[in-house]
């Protein structure tokens, strides 16, 4: 108990965070996670909500009034043995708020599967599926490998709006309980065609010949226990570049990170470290930057793309599900 609460508030003293002497005001939607919100900007556009931060780094503040404090110790000394402090202080604040629904579009949210078992009975939780959820195929294999104890068996999902009917066969698969589904496509192709609605923008459907889209895969041996994994996903790249050069095709590399950032940077450096430099060079020279602003920047080029190549990306099944043309290569381990 000690050690919970002197890691509770070594937090609070690491974080810029105001307290809130006032209860939380109750509202009917929770949004769960802040980087949610990017993903429901059209689906709540209408709708008075409040976004209930996860990540220690999105949190700006801390409710403390008396009867929010009184809560959090009666659900502490209540649930305490089985949760973490975040985890009561969450579930305080929602319970506070008194929605009807929470909605999250971090699908594969632990934190997410937990407060839904917790409120099981009490509010509608609802996930909806942002990526293809290949973590929990990799996280059945790292099990069956011995190399984790996350056999899926935490994750629980009440209502879940996934892309189509084979997610419902792969939550089976892979141990993920789910009590009910709801085949509705993709979320982020829905705000890609409202947005372009929305700013009277047209596509260019025959702007280019091939997009190649961003995989890096840096770490990906080391943490899938594997040897040539990364190799296979350069040679995708490599194969790409020299077709595209040698039949003189129209070719966009579609980025994955937004410019400058950290994540850009390994991004890059993934490339780097495994292409020729002509490749490489080729690569940065027709590569279509993501911005901050410029948020849908790989859906624009996907779509004006006669076809989409990739391995494991999210956006293959975005295209094709739009019935567009798409070449998935495999990769050997």
């Amino acid at each position: 108990m000690i050690k919970k609460l002197l890691n509770f508030i070594n937090f609070l003293l690491s974080n810029k965070i105001s307290f809130k002497f006032s209860n939380p005001i109750p509202k009917n939607i929770v949004i769960f996670d802040g980087e949610s919100s990017q993903d429901l900007e059209y689906l709540l556009d209408n709708y008075d909500y409040k976004v209930v931060e996860n990540r220690k780094e999105r949190i700006r503040e801390i409710y403390c009034s008396l009867r929010f404090t009184l809560k959090f110790f009666m659900n502490f000394i209540s649930i305490s043995k089985k949760i973490n402090l975040n985890t009561i202080y969450l579930y305080t604040l929602i319970e506070s708020i008194n929605p009807k629904f929470a909605i999250t579009s971090i699908d594969n949210s632990l934190k997410f599967s937990l407060l839904a078992k917790l409120f099981e009975k009490k509010i509608k939780f609802i996930a909806i599926q942002n990526a293809s959820r290949l973590d929990f195929a990799i996280n059945s294999y790292l099990y069956k490998k011995k190399k984790t104890k996350d056999n899926n068996k935490n994750f629980y999902i009440q209502n879940y709006f996934c892309f189509v009917k084979v997610e419902e066969k792969d939550c089976q698969k892979y141990n993920i309980k789910v009590d009910k589904f709801y085949n509705v496509g993709s979320i982020r192709v829905a705000n890609f065609f409202e947005y372009l609605k929305n700013n009277k923008i047209k596509l260019n459907k025959n702007k280019y010949d091939i997009c190649l889209i961003s995989e890096p895969a840096k770490f990906y041996n080391k943490n899938m226990s594997v040897d040539n994994a990364e190799k296979g996903f350069a040679e995708t790249v490599r194969y790409t570049i020299e077709f595209s050069r040698k039949n003189n095709l129209k070719f966009i590399f579609a980025g994955k990170r937004i410019i400058s950032t950290e994540k850009n940077y390994f991004e890059i450096k993934f490339y780097r470290e495994h292409s020729s430099n002509d490749n490489f060079n080729y690569l940065v020279n027709n590569m279509a930057i993501k911005t901050a602003e410029n948020k849908y920047s790989s859906y624009s080029t996907i779509f004006e793309s006669k076809v989409a190549i990739g391995t494991a990306s999210t956006l293959l099944k975005d295209k094709i599900g739009c019935g567009e043309k798409i070449l998935k290569l495999d990769i050997d381990d």
